[in-house]
C-alpha cells in the first residue's frame, strides 16, 4: 500500500521544485483576471479528481475485504433485526 503513494509524492515534489525554479529571478507578478479564474477551475477539478480517485480506491478495498470475509456488513445490518426476533422468541413458550 505504501508503494502506491510513491508516484504521487514524487509528482508533488517535482511540482514544488519547478515552482521554486520559476521564482528565482522574477519579481511579484499580477495575473490577469481570466487566468486567475482558469487557475481556480483547474485546481478545483484536480481536487475533485483526487477525491473521486480516493473514493473509488476505498470502495474497491471494502469490496475486497467483504469477499475475504474480514468485514461482514450483513451481520452488522442484521443485528437490529435479531433483537426484534429475540423478543418474539422469548414470548413463545417452549
Amino acid at each position: 500500500m505504501l508503494r502506491a503513494w510513491q508516484p504521487l509524492s514524487l509528482l508533488v515534489l517535482l511540482m514544488l521544485a519547478t515552482t521554486a525554479w520559476g521564482q528565482d529571478g522574477t519579481g511579484p507578478k499580477e495575473l490577469q483576471p481570466w487566468l486567475v479564474g482558469l487557475t481556480a477551475v483547474v485546481v478545483f477539478l484536480f481536487i475533485v479528481f483526487i477525491l473521486l480517485l480516493v473514493n473509488r480506491l476505498w470502495k474497491l478495498r471494502m469490496r475486497r475485504l467483504e469477499r475475504t470475509g474480514c468485514v461482514n456488513l450483513a451481520a452488522e445490518k442484521g443485528s437490529g433485526e435479531e433483537s426484534d426476533g429475540e423478543g418474539h422468541k422469548k414470548a413463545t413458550p417452549l
